[in-house]
């Protein structure tokens, strides 16, 4: 209800105020309630000319349509069940629920070939065959519809017109980004005004974030574009109900000198001995960005062709690492620490990933060979 535009049929059939002032609110960018609610009365009189007598009785009348319903907590299990987009990981799929949930941001790290790409174009494949739309944004020119097409074909052969429901985007600079959110956002609002809801995406995919930074000025610039796009991400999974999943890079760090002979001892094991005993593999974007996505997600390597997921962060389960192998066509779990079909229990302590910080999960790249 909150989210419908003040000029839907909807809302002008109510007649609850002038439809004129309905279409100043529209120009001035308050679209629905969502947006009227960050304003006061005050502010509102100020604004629209109005006095404030009228201003906290126009409040009065569009919020009185809301209703506010406590519901218990199974309701609100059964509400959240059809938002989630299933992967052919099942613990992935059993601790977390169902699978990736909408209305959030997931972030997806992980160095260079580890499979990033290869899980978003999964992601992907899955949405086709439910037959729901998606948007993927292409920053690193990695997306490849034929090997969209060999993840599809591989549970319905001769499905080529799965692919119209994938709208691809490719950008090269921060700007170009912002720009095509920008767009989606106007198009999803309109679908809301027609009541085209059945017609939107459940999935926004950019692959990924760390490039088109790398484009952007280092310092304020930087930051205060990554700001402004966390923002729209988060503004877009909410108010639209979509899952977007956004990729990130991973980076060299030194470890700090603060940490204990025994943290560095611990340390060692999980990271890459490579890279030396005082560097590590770590999650690029630094803690604010860690702080703002509301699951992230991580691939390891383990060897040339075994790979784990490791959640790292999430409010529905605790860390875990999930072993996966990636074929032709697409993400297959190693099923020898699997036991979903029994009540859950927890990893073997020596499975668990220790994590220090948020944006220092660490993580195994790929070997390189002479």
């Amino acid at each position: 209800m909150s989210f419908i535009s003040f000029t839907s049929p909807y809302f002008t059939s109510l007649n609850l105020i002038d439809n004129h002032l309905l279409e100043r609110f529209e120009r001035a960018g308050i679209k629905n309630l969502i947006d009227l609610s960050a304003y006061t009365s005050l502010e509102l009189s100020f604004k629209f000319r109005l006095s404030i007598f009228n201003a906290e009785e126009i409040l009065e009348k569009l919020f009185s349509i809301l209703s506010i319903q406590s519901k218990n907590v199974y309701d609100m299990l059964i509400e959240t069940s059809s938002l989630y987009i299933p992967t052919t990981l099942p613990t992935l799929n059993h601790y977390l629920n169902g699978g990736l949930r909408r209305g959030l941001l997931i972030e997806l790290c992980g160095s260079w070939g580890s499979g990033k790409t290869q899980f978003c174009l999964h992601l992907t494949a899955q949405c086709c065959l439910m037959g729901l739309r998606s948007i993927y944004i292409d920053t690193e020119h990695t997306f490849s519809s034929d090997r969209l097409l060999n993840m599809i074909s591989d549970f319905n052969s001769k499905q080529e017109h799965l692919l119209e429901l994938v709208r691809t985007e490719t950008i090269f600079d921060s700007d170009s980004l912002m720009n095509i959110l920008t767009q989606i956002e106007n198009e999803l609002e309109d679908e809301f005004k027609n009541n085209a809801i059945d017609q939107c995406p459940i999935l926004l995919i950019i692959d990924s974030i760390a490039a088109p930074l790398r484009m952007s000025t280092i310092g304020y610039n930087r930051d205060n574009t990554l700001l402004l796009f966390t923002d729209c991400a988060k503004r877009l999974a909410t108010r639209y109900n979509l899952l977007v999943l956004v990729t990130n890079q991973v980076t060299t760090k030194r470890r700090s000198n603060v940490l204990t002979e025994k943290s560095d001892e611990h340390l060692s094991l999980t990271t890459n001995k490579n890279i030396g005993n005082d560097f590590y593999m770590s999650v690029a974007l630094g803690k604010a960005w860690s702080y703002s996505v509301n699951i992230r997600l991580a691939i390891s390597y383990q060897g040339d062709t075994r790979r784990q997921l490791i959640v790292g962060k999430s409010i529905e389960s605790p860390g875990y690492t999930i072993p996966f192998r990636i074929l032709t066509n697409g993400l297959e779990e190693i099923e020898e620490n699997r036991n979903i079909n029994t009540e859950k229990k927890p990893l073997k302590k020596n499975l668990i990933p220790q994590l220090i910080q948020a944006d220092e999960m660490h993580l195994i790249g790929k070997q390189l060979r002479p």
